[in-house]
C-alpha cells in the first residue's frame, strides 16, 4: 500500500485523510476542466502534454476509471526514452567551469560516470 492509500484511508489521522481527499478532489477538477486529459487508449496526460507519473495516475485511479494503468506506464516509458535520446544526442562538452566543479565535489583524480550518457569522466 501505498503511503498516499495511508493517508487516504485514514492510517496518520484526520488531517493526512482531509489532505488526501482535497487532492482527489483537486485531481477530479483538474480532469473535468482539461488540465488533465486522457485519450481514447487511456494515456493520461498533464497539462503541458506529458505522460503522467506513477503517482498521479495512482489518484488519477480513484477518480476515474478511463485511464490505462499499463498502457499509461508504457507511453511514460516511451516518453522517457527520447528524452533521454535528445539529451544524449546533444551533449556539449564540458566546460572547464563545470569540470571545477566536479573536481571541487569528487576529488582531484576521480573518474565520475554520467548516469544517462554512460560516459566516463576522468578529473
Amino acid at each position: 500500500m501505498t503511503r498516499f492509500m495511508k493517508e487516504l484511508n485514514g492510517d496518520f489521522g484526520a488531517f493526512w485523510q482531509k489532505e488526501a481527499e482535497k487532492e482527489l478532489a483537486a485531481l477530479k477538477a483538474d480532469l473535468e476542466t482539461g488540465q488533465i486529459t486522457i485519450d481514447e487508449n487511456g494515456i493520461a496526460r498533464n497539462c503541458i502534454g506529458r505522460v503522467l507519473m506513477s503517482d498521479m495516475l495512482e489518484k488519477l485511479t480513484l477518480v476515474t476509471d478511463k485511464a490505462d494503468i499499463e498502457a499509461t506506464a508504457a507511453a511514460r516509458e516511451t516518453e522517457d526514452a527520447k528524452e533521454l535520446e535528445v539529451y544524449r544526442t546533444s551533449k556539449k562538452a564540458r566546460s572547464g567551469e563545470e569540470l571545477a566543479e566536479m573536481r571541487a565535489a569528487f576529488g582531484e583524480g576521480t573518474t565520475v560516470t554520467d548516469i544517462l550518457t554512460g560516459e566516463l569522466i576522468s578529473l
